[in-house]
């Protein structure tokens, strides 16, 4: 027996597996992932679509509800069926269906090709076992290493993450940790086996601000090092305002737009995307530049609108928006975003918030805990 009762398997680490000509490193391609219940299907992911590479960052922004978590919970193979349900697309890691992989399979890339942080400690850490038993498992399991050598790297791990006297707080059990340090250790756990691919869910929701740096700033360091590529999980435009190479913002279970950092901070299209950065404190909020929330409240996903999902809470919606599903325009760039008018030069130039870069440098600065 291995770790928790589990049986080391001989298995073949992808990452070792050539990227094949005319694919990516990982492909999410029209996604869709419904729930069953009683109340009626839940579309939590209702076409979700995007490509990453190595050494590309990944921002997923939205509200709570938007379908981040699902997506990346799909990717992972983490959701239960039933009531869950893939109704159409597929994943594809390094050529390979992650969709169609059986349970054992995806035992070997979860953890070690692909592994995520994930959004609640309170809930990920066993409360039974010790945190160095925990951070040693995945490390035994996929490694190779002896118990040994397993404890030496996680107390290397948590010395990484800023954990004082990490020799000592191994031994410990998870109710002898504060949440943020839950959620250090957690970060250590999926930093253990060096990933491909890194999915961050939220993971300094529960940090001060000079922690969230030290985290992110990890993060990349490990990114430099070893060349993974990073999907963030945020409701945060400031997180990933200085990480992110291409954002995609999401709504009611589906991308509304997407783009390179630049275009979604500084060329947005698309009117909640507009929403999301006028929510973002200027360093000095005053009449020229207000705090201005996005009204109104999410659709449920059991009853989504006829036509636009966001056409509710829009304050530029139309007959046009509230009957008729919105097209993709995309641009040349790859830059796309799902609305009506959002392709209208005229219509942008007049209703899209001020492109002034004192937003982005906000941002950072609340990122990195500066004044």
């Amino acid at each position: 027996m291995f770790g928790f009762g589990l049986k080391k398997r001989n298995k073949v680490d992808l990452r070792d597996t050539p990227i094949p000509e005319g694919h990516h490193l990982l492909e999410v391609n029209d996604l869709k992932m419904y729930f069953h219940t009683q109340d009626g299907v839940v579309k939590a992911v209702n076409g979700v679509s995007y490509t990453l590479d190595r050494g590309e960052t990944l921002g997923v922004v939205g509200e709570s509800g938007s379908g981040k978590s699902v997506t990346s919970l799909t990717i992972m193979g983490l959701i239960e069926m039933p009531p869950g349900k893939v109704e159409g697309g597929d994943v594809l890691y390094r050529g390979k269906s992650l969709i169609t992989m059986s349970e054992e399979e995806m035992e070997g890339v979860r953890g070690n090709d692909i592994a995520m942080i994930f959004q609640d400690p309170m809930t990920s850490l066993n409360p039974v076992y010790t945190i160095g038993r925990q951070l040693s498992e995945g490390m035994r399991l996929h490694k190779g290493m002896s118990k040994k050598e397993a404890l030496e790297r996680s107390v290397e791990l948590l010395r990484m993450v800023g954990i004082p006297n990490p020799e000592q707080r191994v031994k410990e059990y998870p109710h002898e940790f504060s949440g943020g340090m839950r959620q250090r250790v957690m970060i250590a756990m999926a930093l253990a086996c060096d990933p491909d691919i890194l999915i961050a869910d939220e993971p300094t929701t529960a940090l001060d601000v000079t922690i969230q740096a030290q985290i992110i700033e990890l993060m990349e360091e490990m990114q430099e090092k070893n060349g993974n590529a990073i999907i963030m999980i945020t409701h945060d435009l400031g997180v990933v305002a200085d990480i992110a190479d291409k954002i995609m913002v999401m709504y009611a279970g589906q991308p509304v737009e997407f783009g390179t950092r630049d275009e979604i901070f500084y060329n947005p299209i698309h009117p909640y995307t507009w929403g999301l950065n006028r929510s973002i404190p200027e360093p000095a909020i005053d009449e020229k530049h207000p705090l201005t929330p996005i009204k109104g409240n999410p659709p449920s996903l059991v009853d989504l609108p006829e036509g636009c999902s966001f056409a509710p809470r829009c304050p530029y919606a139309t007959d046009l928006c509230r009957s008729t599903v919105p097209p993709v325009h995309t641009t040349e760039t790859g830059h796309y975003a799902k609305c009506h008018y959002c392709n209208d030069a005229e219509f942008v130039a007049a209703n899209a918030p001020e492109t002034s870069r004192t937003k982005l440098e906000g941002a950072k600065q609340k990122k990195g805990g500066e004044a």
